[in-house]
């Protein structure tokens, strides 16, 4: 009798053992890294979840759009994929490297680009150390992309996690000609794609008021000839072409452009993992 009521025992621990293993992170109370004390973490990573989101960002003018735009996008992103990649979603990292042109103005906000590496570099350390071997860094501002890309190879070489760092506006190229029937061309600075990026999150985040009253060929601008330097620019927000990538402030569209290039990026890191499991299980 004893012996069987052990194992019995050893059976149940073995059927909760897989039942948690079966998990995802949508079966968890919380999908955001930081709302999860350091016990429940230490349960949840591996076991659920080896991987995690981490959206990065900055403060910078961007014409009538929010100066926290940069931020407001590989945020509203992870919210839309972590489930799709049962994944976590890190705390974003809302201050990065901006460029000179656009610092000038209120609001913006740059951290020295040999600072920003060494932070980024702390952060996907600490991710590591905590278990994590798949991270998907959401870039929302090219100006962050080298000090990442180069703190990510550190990282990795160290410790063997694996990374992947997507900038929205080179993935999905062709997503805007899909949506609002525009030439595809990689993106301005606060322009049509930009703007919509944040409309999808909250119209108010683009302030049409200011907009029609400037006027979009005085908010806006497409940017000099070769040969010519300016500081600042001509305008905080940025054209990709010469009357071309005006703001389009329909919420609808806004949204599904939004959902296509969020799924985009999924489906890479997904991808991504497959191939770098099966690479490992090959050594």
């Amino acid at each position: 009798m004893k012996k069987f009521f052990c194992g019995m025992v050893v059976l149940l621990l073995i059927l909760l053992d897989v039942s948690f293993a079966q998990k995802t992170v949508k079966d968890l109370k919380y999908h955001q890294l930081q709302n999860y004390c350091w016990m429940r973490l230490a349960e949840i990573v591996p076991e659920v979840t080896d991987r995690v989101i981490l959206p990065t960002g900055t403060l910078e003018s961007h014409g009538v759009v929010a100066i926290g735009s940069d931020n407001v996008i590989p945020d509203n992103m992870a919210e839309l994929i972590w489930e799709k990649c049962n994944a976590l979603v890190a705390p974003t990292i809302n201050y990065g490297f901006t460029g000179l042109s656009v610092s000038t103005f209120p609001g913006s906000i740059t951290i020295r680009e040999n600072i920003l590496e060494e932070y980024i570099y702390d952060i996907l350390t600490g991710l590591a150390k905590s278990g994590f071997r798949n991270v998907l860094i959401l870039t929302g501002h090219g100006g962050n992309t080298d000090a990442t890309k180069r703190a990510m190879t550190r990282v990795h070489l160290e410790t063997g996690v694996h990374f992947m760092a997507a900038e929205w506006w080179k993935i999905g190229f062709n997503v805007v000609t899909d949506v609002y029937n525009a030439p595809a061309q990689q993106s301005g600075h606060g322009d049509l794609e930009e703007a919509a990026l944040n409309i999808s999150k909250d119209p108010g985040l683009v302030d049409k008021e200011l907009y029609e009253k400037l006027g979009k060929d005085n908010i806006g601008h497409a940017g000099t000839d070769a040969g010519i330097a300016l500081m600042p620019a001509w305008a905080t927000m940025r054209l990709p072409q010469e009357g071309m990538g005006y703001i389009n402030f329909d919420v609808d569209k806004a949204k599904q452009y939004t959902r296509k290039k969020a799924d985009l990026i999924a489906e890479s890191f997904l991808e991504a993992i497959k191939r770098w499991e099966m690479m490992e299980n090959w050594k």
